[in-house]
């Protein structure tokens, strides 16, 4: 089943490097600013959006700048951890990350993952047939899970806990054949 997908629109370079955002391109085939999404976190800087473009992306990804993390079509933007590595995305401590328009699959422990953050937001995402939790945020508040699937956790295909107050929302979320829902 084809899930829907936010539409990302380009947006322009930054001129200034101190003034403004930028977005830094992911693409496969050569034809953005790199082929890797953990060689774009790298090049990254408070502010940023990180477009994926479509592919099959073999990367466990951690976050620890305040970014956007963005692909093009959830249903083509694929990390696969191969069942051998452990998370999809971490966001570490790091405040405002959005996730959005991707899917997590096969990793050892998360698809989507949020630690010790104030102010988070996971959009337009797919997690399945992950070893512990689809979309997860722990020790984090502020924040919100919507428009997003989950499927085949051991454990919950959502969680939101140890944290008080969460101050957190799930909204418009599917989450089925998991050890828990929610």
């Amino acid at each position: 089943t084809q899930l829907q997908s936010h539409q990302s629109h380009a947006h322009l370079p930054r001129t200034d490097p101190v003034a403004a955002a930028r977005e830094i391109v992911v693409a496969q085939d050569g034809s953005g600013d790199t082929r890797s999404i953990s060689e774009a976190l790298v090049m990254a800087v408070d502010g940023d959006t990180i477009l994926v473009r479509p592919g099959t992306y073999a990367e466990s990804l951690i976050i620890t700048k305040d970014i956007t993390l963005r692909g093009v079509d959830r249903n083509k933007v694929i990390l696969d951890g191969g069942f051998e590595l452990e998370n999809g995305v971490r966001i570490l401590e790091t405040d405002g990350v959005v996730v959005e328009n991707m899917t997590a699959r096969n990793y050892t422990g998360n698809g989507f993952y949020w630690t010790g953050v104030e102010g988070y937001h996971g959009r337009y995402l797919t997690a399945y047939r992950n070893g512990d939790y689809g979309i997860y945020a722990f020790d984090s508040v502020r924040g919100q899970f919507d428009n997003s699937y989950a499927s085949g956790s051991p454990d919950a295909g959502f969680y939101i806990g140890q944290c008080f107050p969460c101050d957190a929302a799930i909204l418009d979320v599917v989450s089925e054949h998991n050890g828990l829902g929610y």
